[in-house]
């Protein structure tokens, strides 16, 4: 499937793809129901220099994500783990195929919901050359507030997975100012 271009795909893959990044997301996934293209959106929009999401800009991105990550993201994320150790009587080789595809399919319906979300909310970077630190503000307030939206208080062990991703989102940044980002949405 052909996608457009775009910066924060571009951006998920760079940082989600970094060391120990998916293993924080998904921990915030499985504990507390976060949509982590949601979580990427927010800290992209800090590091980008596109600033701290107001509240109706909030809500507009979740409402182009909510449904399609309910019923499309979540539906095949199901079937593909039914499909990891259940089924025994269907050959290996072949289950584990069609999970593979399955699991394509997954990356794109993530990339279709990443596309969505940009364009509900279409901000230029106007914050570009902004200092990291104060950028690294931006993306955790954004954070903040779709954490307060859903509800969520993050614990400590949340912090440091938070923690974690804000720091390979901002090189540099250093572990202690991360933690002392990511301490502040506790």
């Amino acid at each position: 499937m052909e996608f457009p271009e775009h910066p924060f795909w571009d951006f998920a893959l760079r940082v989600y793809g970094s060391e120990g990044v998916s293993a924080a997301c998904l921990e915030l996934q499985e504990r507390h129901g976060i949509d982590v293209n949601v979580l990427l959106f927010c800290l992209w929009l800090g590091e980008s220099g596109r600033g701290v999401l107001e509240v109706k800009e909030l809500k507009e991105a979740l409402a182009a994500a909510e449904d399609w990550n309910g019923r499309v993201v979540k539906g095949l994320r199901a079937v593909r783990r039914a499909l990891k150790d259940g089924f025994a009587r269907a050959p290996a080789a072949l289950r584990d195929g069609l999970r593979a595809g399955i699991q394509a399919v997954e990356i794109d319906a993530e990339h279709l919901e990443q596309l969505m979300i940009a364009a509900a909310v279409e901000r230029r970077a106007t914050r570009a050359e902004a200092p990291r630190d104060a950028r690294a503000e931006d993306a955790a307030r954004n954070a903040g507030r779709y954490l307060a939206d859903r509800g969520i208080t993050l614990e400590p062990r949340d912090a440091v997975n938070f923690a974690h991703i804000l720091g390979r989102t901002f090189p540099g940044l250093g572990p202690e100012r991360a933690l002392d980002l990511a301490e502040r949405l506790m």
